[in-house]
């Protein structure tokens, strides 16, 4: 052995290398790390360093994840070259922030490597060939040249942390230790004015520079509603992105707000509390309070044969004859006051001809059987048409108002105000769940399709609930 390692170093001395050289090793892993002592939760910079003089085949290089710890990587890749103990090595320098999981001291499973590395090159055939290539790739060109390669697992050293726990004044339902924190919100309409049933709508954003959307709060738990106001929230898209060398997690969330009755609503304010990682310190983020206005829900649609403002009002009498509302006044036109005359003498024949068919004078003529496939006069008709097809569409806030339109026009009254109501009154099970979906998705502005509800109510008539039967009146929610 002795004899070895000096012509090992007789031959090192001859080619000019230093004793030291020989001893090194040709590949090796270096870890980085800062701070020492994070916060439980909190991002922990990470710098692997592969050291190699020896060219790598297929190299893997990376640092898992564990139950102690949760590890993204960031950044891009850096690779240099640098000379050690007269030795030229290639470096790859690859970042990434740890999250430990629990607070106390803790051992992370250092990086690992996996690889394949040359162990000979033999000639294959005749001619030769220049073997090149780099430490973290395979060679350019084999030519004639028959290389073995054999596998290479490294592993770095452990991680050893000591993470401390949350602070005691920011112990509560979420944690939040980032280097940068923004709350945002946007209110639609801006005016914060709505009828009783419509939608305020709430979007809500947190962001957080070092941490990951699944470690963000969900902002609408800490919204305070107050009584007459009902608070349904979509669910919440989350994104985390890798922004340079740091990780932006990302968490929005949309809030319908719905009154029941006409007033005004203060919607307190809240706080987001986070802890400043780079200055230590308990940072806050503040949503000021807000007043909502509501006003009455609107009427529904006068009928388009409504008389303008002035005119005679014309409405019908137990007789089915016309009578006119207003006064026939002087001064007025001949010919008006000459069409009053005759009205009143044609509601005179009518009573005088009613009274006769009383008495048993005129026999009365058989009435008409209606034709089975006849479509139902009125408005019914064109909305169930104009339903259907804003249910092709898939347009639920056009198939909600003539849904409502035919049902007003067919259903006994009171016909219901909406479609809560309706589907109380159908006893159809299937048919009030898909009227609830509607209804959802027309506050909620969430995708809805309208076959399914369509196919339900193509034929469906609106006429067999019993007389009398009282049915639960809510407030349009788009009247």
């Amino acid at each position: 052995m002795t004899a070895r390692v000096l012509r090992a170093g007789l031959a090192a001395l001859v080619l000019g290398w230093p004793l030291a050289a020989l001893a090194a090793p040709r590949v090796f892993i270096e870890t980085e790390v800062s701070p020492h002592d994070p916060y439980v939760q909190a991002a922990t910079r990470v710098i692997v360093r592969l050291y190699s003089a020896r060219p790598l085949y297929h190299p893997e290089l990376d640092l898992p994840s564990s139950d102690a710890a949760l590890v993204h990587q960031v950044g891009v890749d850096e690779r240099h070259s640098v000379h050690r103990d007269g030795i030229l090595y290639e470096v790859l320098a690859r970042q990434y922030l740890l999250f430990p999981q629990r607070s106390g001291p803790l051992a992370i499973p250092g990086a690992t490597l996996d690889a394949q590395v040359l162990t000979s090159v033999g000639r294959s055939g005749g001619g030769a060939s220049d073997l090149g290539g780099n430490a973290f790739g395979a060679p350019y060109s084999y030519g004639a040249m028959a290389v073995a390669v054999e596998p290479l697992e490294l592993r770095g050293e452990p991680i050893a942390l000591r993470v401390r726990p949350r602070p005691a004044a920011l112990v509560g339902s979420y944690w939040l230790p980032a280097q940068q924190l923004w709350v945002t919100v946007a209110w639609h309409p801006s005016s914060l004015e709505a009828h009783v049933g419509d939608a305020i709508n709430l979007e809500l954003s947190v962001q957080a520079q070092g941490l990951t959307a699944e470690q963000l709060p969900d902002l609408s738990s800490l919204m305070s509603v107050p009584s007459g106001v009902k608070a349904y929230a979509d669910e919440p898209k989350l994104d985390t992105s890798v922004q340079g060398e740091t990780l932006v997690g990302t968490r929005e969330q949309n809030v319908a707000l719905i009154a029941d009755r006409a007033g005004r609503y203060s919607l307190p304010g809240f706080t987001v509390r986070w802890w400043d990682t780079a200055a230590g310190a308990v940072r806050e983020a503040v949503v000021p309070s807000r007043e909502l206005l509501v006003l009455p829900a609107l009427a529904a649609a006068t009928p388009a044969s409504a008389p303008a403002q002035g005119a005679p009002e014309p409405a019908v009498s137990r007789h089915g004859a016309f009578r006119w509302i207003g006064r026939l006044g002087a001064g007025r036109d001949p010919w008006l006051l000459a069409s009053g005359a005759l009205a009143l003498l044609w509601v005179t024949t009518v009573a005088a001809w009613l009274r006769a068919r009383a008495s048993g004078g005129l026999a009365a003529p058989r009435p008409a059987q209606p034709t089975p496939s006849a479509s139902p006069p009125g408005s019914g008709a064109r909305s169930r048409s104009a339903f259907l097809e804003a249910c092709r569409r898939d347009d639920p806030r056009a198939a909600r108002r003539y849904l409502l339109a035919w049902l007003t026009a067919e259903w006994p009254p009171p016909a219901p105000r909406g479609l809560h109501a309706a589907a109380k009154g159908i006893a159809d099970e299937r048919i009030a769940q898909l009227l609830r979906e509607l209804d959802r998705a027309c506050y909620a502005a969430a995708p809805w399709r309208g076959e399914a509800l369509a196919s339900l109510l193509e034929k469906r008539r609106f006429t067999t609930r019993r007389p009398g039967e009282r049915i639960s009146e809510l407030a349009s929610l788009y009247p």
